[in-house]
């Protein structure tokens, strides 16, 4: 398989060469250059497969031989060592639980598979330049990404995030690890955050030192989300559910990836229904599709991953559907944004009805199903752990929300960040980059 650049203006690369390079010279974000299709033989028996065999299964659909099988298997079973159950929570609707990784994130799975994946690039060269990973982050991402590359023999992580964004519980996950992760404080927003990244990455000329992007939207992040709505299907299937090839997937929209990945999957030959691309009152993707984006700052709302206007995600999504806007509707529904009243009751309708906490994101993607109306089985992402959103739960819930051992860790033995303005001169200076 090779990789191309959804401005279409590159010549298709290596995977290797994608996932280190992060954004295509074109500007563009990799993708696959075609669409595999899971042989027809793979669905017999796949109620009967594990999470890491299926996540096998579309690794090497998407990779080829690239990477050697053994190595690769190597690669999926650290990646996806832990587990992502269907729970029913409701009458025909299951929430599949993304959340069960280090950093209590969906983004724990394609951050490990990335970190390893840098790792096996290293060890076929010869080479004495040293690795440095930025990643730009207002939480979720740069906890997934430090935790994913912690520890790794010549790889040194820097997280940007800017300064009074995020909670004390998130600034624990970055500023707790030590070892190879250096929090950098920006005195800035996140705009700046990814700029500085963008620009480290675009302009070096270190001849000792490799520097690559972790943000979401690297390659490595993707290929493994596709695993996600085929594990779910999987888990309907052992369950025996009549209507499994027609299930409705509801997704948590924010940056899109989930959502893409869904889309991948069933090009790929998932059976499945319809595709929910469930957005807050930030109404993204259904802003973008009407034609009524502004450059306005997103309001901030109970599910605060989903507030953005431009999903850095949005070029791929196009790929997919040729370009054309309009396309995107011909089998993805997209519901009006679900508000901050409605994630609050969907919460406590849900604590009530079945002893069942979901978070807020997972909330915005369960609320959003319901524009589905027949009576078919409905498959909800939750994406993120209730206590990932600590504070917004409390005040939902008015109960405190237990910390699970996961975050527990994080709140001993914290580094100092290094706060810098947010300038070029300074991140070089800091990275020892001439």
């Amino acid at each position: 398989m090779k990789f191309i650049s959804t401005n279409h203006n590159l010549t298709p690369v290596s995977l290797i060469e994608a996932v280190e390079r992060c954004v295509a010279p074109d500007g563009g974000l990799f993708m696959p250059e075609f669409i595999p299709e899971i042989p027809k033989a793979f669905f017999n028996n796949i109620g009967e497969m594990n999470l890491r065999d299926i996540a096998f299964v579309v690794a090497s659909s998407f990779i080829g031989e690239e990477i050697n099988p053994s190595k690769l298997k190597l690669i999926v079973d650290e990646a996806f060592n832990f587990k992502a159950p269907l729970v029913k929570i409701a009458k025909n609707t299951y929430a599949l639980e993304l959340f069960h990784g280090p950093t209590l994130s969906f983004k724990d799975f394609g951050a490990r598979f990335m970190a390893r994946i840098m790792k096996y690039a290293d060890g076929l060269k010869n080479s004495a330049k040293q690795r440095k990973v930025l990643v730009a982050t207002t939480g979720n991402s740069g906890a997934a990404a430090a935790n994913g590359l912690l520890n790794i023999d010549g790889v040194s992580v820097y997280v940007l995030y800017p300064k009074g964004v995020m909670t004390r519980l998130q600034q624990r996950q970055l500023t707790a690890l030590g070892g190879n992760v250096y929090p950098l404080e920006i005195l800035g927003s996140i705009d700046d955050c990814k700029t500085l990244v963008k620009n480290a990455i675009a302009c070096q000329n270190n001849e000792h030192v490799n520097l690559t992007g972790a943000n979401s939207i690297n390659i490595a992040r993707l290929i493994p989300q596709v695993t996600f709505a085929f594990h779910a299907y999987a888990q309907l299937k052992a369950l025996e559910i009549a209507d499994a090839n027609e299930a409705a997937y509801s997704i948590p929209c924010g940056n899109l990836s989930n959502l893409i990945a869904a889309v991948i999957a069933k090009r790929a030959g998932l059976p499945t229904g319809p595709i929910v691309a469930a957005c807050n009152n930030n109404n993204s993707l259904k802003n973008i599709i009407d034609g009524n984006v502004n450059n306005n700052t997103p309001i901030k709302t109970l599910a605060p991953s989903m507030d953005m206007i431009l999903p850095s995600g949005l070029p791929r999504l196009l790929h997919l559907y040729d370009g054309k806007i309009t396309n995107i509707t011909n089998d993805i529904i997209i519901p009006q944004g679900i508000s901050d009243q409605q994630i609050a009751e969907t919460v406590k309708k849900l604590r009530t009805s079945s002893n069942y906490t979901i978070d807020p994101h997972g909330a915005v993607a369960l609320a959003a199903s319901a524009s589905i109306e027949d009576s078919r089985t409905k498959v909800v992402f939750a994406t993120g752990h209730p206590a990932k959103q600590l504070d917004i739960m409390t005040g939902i819930t008015g109960t405190p929300i237990e910390l699970p051992v996961q975050l527990n860790r994080f709140m001993t033995n914290a580094v100092h960040p290094t706060i810098m303005p947010p300038t070029m001169p300074a991140l070089k200076k800091h990275l020892n980059l001439s």
